[in-house]
């Protein structure tokens, strides 16, 4: 609040970023499209219901596309072609698995054509090496890791052989310059938290672990 002046000033600051970091690999934003309205609720007054938000945020996820619908021909065969192959399963319960709208901790190897190929980036050189978080189904991943990692538990190990349509494209990448035009990639990715839960804690359901943060609300 200021005070000095006509006129005193209330200032409110909203950091809807994970991490600190609003911009993602891809060049996008990292707030979800639910944050979003629920931020413009907050600032403007108007009341946004929750099924509106989240109706929005699917249509969102795909280029404004949700389930598929209004996808073309090409993506739905990108789509076919994604191999995903669980390498090691959880231990314990897995109650809760990934979701959209999910924040995902992740390490991870990336690399171009196969599991073969050369390694073009990796959490272990990464920034600080520490696991790479985003938001399930926000696109701030290449839309192969992020069709790939749903229904994941905490622990579970997964590779993953992405097509190029659900990578980097006929274009390839400027950032890694080893992804060609239609490079194929490999990775592989272990879920280390998901929504901070790590693996050995995943007992309880979904509605059940956060119950007490939506009491009240």
């Amino acid at each position: 609040r200021v005070s000095a002046g006509p006129y005193p000033l209330e200032l409110r600051l909203y950091n809807l970023a994970l991490g600190g970091d609003a911009i993602g690999d891809l060049g996008e934003s990292i707030v979800s499209a639910e944050d979003a309205l629920e931020l413009a609720a907050k600032t403007s007054g108007e009341r946004v219901e929750k099924a509106d938000a989240k109706k929005f945020a699917e249509r969102q996820a795909f280029g404004g596309a949700a389930d598929g619908e209004g996808e073309d021909d090409s993506l739905q065969r990108a789509k076919q072609g994604l191999a995903i192959s669980t390498i090691r399963k959880a231990r314990g319960k897995c109650a809760v698995q990934s979701r959209r709208g999910d924040t995902m901790e992740i390490r991870y190897e990336a690399r171009v054509g196969d599991m073969f190929g050369p390694v073009y980036d990796s959490s272990s050189f990464r920034g600080t090496g520490q696991p790479y978080a985003y938001v399930l189904g926000n696109n701030d991943v290449i839309k192969g890791v992020d069709l790939g990692t749903y229904d994941m538990c905490p622990g579970e190990v997964r590779e993953l052989t992405i097509p190029a349509e659900l990578g980097y494209g006929a274009k390839g990448s400027r950032l890694f310059k080893q992804i060609g035009p239609n490079a194929q990639l490999w990775w592989r990715v272990e879920l280390v938290a998901l929504n901070f839960i790590k693996e050995g804690e995943n007992d309880n359901p979904r509605d059940e672990l956060y119950e007490g943060l939506t009491k009240g609300l």
